[in-house]
């Protein structure tokens, strides 16, 4: 019985976590900013962001497609602790690194399902945890 458990849990962390894509960071105009926090519209997203260095290190996202994100930045690139939700309602917080999901986070789906564990390249990988 534990190697079934086991198994639908490894099918499921391999095909049903992994459905949502991540935009990608438009961060063309940051380039031209001086150091602060603007607010504005760009390449299909509105950003309320902090501008560092030319980069965008945090701040809030919302894709025309209705998908958002809150949280840190690096290089124009989902990095650190942040919330991306997606137009579905489907929710995912905690760590990411290069637009991915990486290291800890939870998954909350929009039928109340939670999905808690590592991540690694968008991917759950080792323990995870599911609550229904």
């Amino acid at each position: 019985m534990k190697k079934i458990s086991t198994l639908v849990l490894l099918l499921f962390a391999f095909y049903g976590a992994q459905a949502q894509q991540i935009n990608s960071v438009p961060g063309t105009v940051a380039k031209t900013l001086s150091d602060g926090w603007y607010k504005y519209e760009s390449e299909g997203a509105s950003l309320d962001v902090e501008v560092t260095a030319g980069f965008i290190s945090e701040g809030n996202i919302k894709w025309f497609n209705n998908d958002s994100y809150s949280g840190q930045l690096r290089a124009n690139e989902l990095s650190g602790k942040g919330t991306y939700t997606w137009s579905n309602g489907d929710r995912y917080e905690g760590s990411f690194k290069k637009n991915q999901r990486y290291g800890k986070g939870t998954l909350y789906r929009e039928n109340g399902e939670k999905v808690s564990g590592k991540w690694k390249n968008d991917k759950l990988y080792g323990k995870v945890k599911i609550w229904k």
